[in-house]
């Protein structure tokens, strides 16, 4: 019988798993001028142009920094959760039913690839190492992998039952899986063989950034953030607690100031985290600090999933009823209104 904490993380990672499901069976609303569709992620491709894909189905690509979107056609109606690209032609899309999808021509056209993952495991997220080689995570210890540009792809499946909910190459040989129950996996080998690696609590990852084979980032349930700087061996508690406990135990307020971190991304200098109720962390000093960012006005409360930073380094964050904003070193820029989020 697992303890409170380990049921409670078990409990939080299935719900984070179940809510982007839920929202498949909403009816898609009409087409509008403007992003109606929760996101779930997105790809930097440089400071100016991006993918991101969400619910009902939905890829939008930006040319411009942000300012507008076009939607692209899936072929689907199923959620989306995962984008990534090698380059300005070749990319991938995953999402509910195991689904995978890609593209060859710079996103003009996406046909779906067959593969064997049972179609009850939905994939969270994917990660293009080249435009041949792609790993995809997700529920239910789902891991795929194809090394000919996704012509086959190949089932590199968990026994365990653990949601895996982000994946982190820093180079073509070194590689980490985060997930639940504190799930951290590491390759040397260029995913030949997996190690897990113990982070120091049972809490739940959802996301992970490595920017080399040795620093990395975690970031999961109750505001945990976790920075390693020896591949994983030892890791260092930089924002949250390691311990499990309940509302209860913490206190209400308490426990809406650390809400859940759903991605992480440095690079270079500057990085950004996103989770719920509007919470933004930056950095400018390579992860050794991070700071809020307060949302204005309505954007308090919006809840992020995905943030991708390309050179310089500029990007974008995603998230729910089709919040967009963009990222520069480290502010948050709203594009409606141009206003930038800035610590106290």
């Amino acid at each position: 019988m697992p303890g409170p904490g380990r049921a409670r993380c078990k409990w939080a990672a299935r719900t984070a798993a179940l809510a982007l499901l839920a929202v498949s069976s909403v009816p898609r609303p009409a087409p509008a001028a403007l992003i109606r569709d929760n996101l779930y992620d997105v790809k930097a491709l440089d400071a100016r142009e991006a993918w991101a894909v969400g619910n009902f189905g939905a890829i939008y690509h930006t040319a411009d920094g942000g300012k507008t979107w076009q939607a692209r056609e899936s072929g689907t109606k199923s959620p989306l959760f995962g984008v990534d690209f090698a380059g300005p032609r070749d990319g991938w899309v995953v999402g509910k039913s195991a689904l995978i999808l890609h593209t060859a021509d710079a996103g003009a056209t996406w046909a779906r690839q067959t593969n064997p993952i049972s179609a009850q495991k939905p994939l969270f997220k994917v990660r293009a190492l080249d435009a041949r080689t792609a790993w995809a995570v997700g529920d239910w210890g789902a891991v795929a992998v194809t090394h000919d540009g996704g012509e086959t792809w190949e089932d590199r499946s968990l026994p365990d039952d653990v949601v895996l909910y982000d994946v982190s190459f820093p180079d073509a040989r070194h590689g980490f899986v985060a997930g639940e129950y504190g799930t951290l996996l590491a390759t040397q080998d260029g995913g030949a063989t997996w190690a897990k690696r113990p982070v120091g609590t049972e809490k739940t990852l959802f996301g992970v950034s490595f920017t080399s084979p040795t620093q990395g980032w975690v970031v999961g349930i109750d505001g945990l953030v976790l920075r390693t700087r020896d591949g994983g061996a030892t890791w260092d508690v930089q924002r949250g607690a390691v311990e499990a406990g309940s509302i209860e135990e913490l206190g209400f307020l308490e426990a809406l100031k650390n809400p859940g971190l759903y991605a992480v991304q440095v690079a270079g200098r500057y990085g950004v985290v996103i989770g719920d109720t509007g919470m933004v962390l930056t950095t400018a000093d390579g992860g050794e600090t991070w700071t809020r960012r307060e949302l204005p006005g309505k954007q308090q409360l919006v809840w992020m999933r995905g943030v991708s930073l390309a050179a310089g380094p500029e990007g974008f964050v995603v998230g729910g009823s089709g919040f967009t904003a963009r990222v520069e070193q480290d502010r948050i820029v709203l594009p409606a209104d141009g206003e930038a989020a800035a610590a106290p």
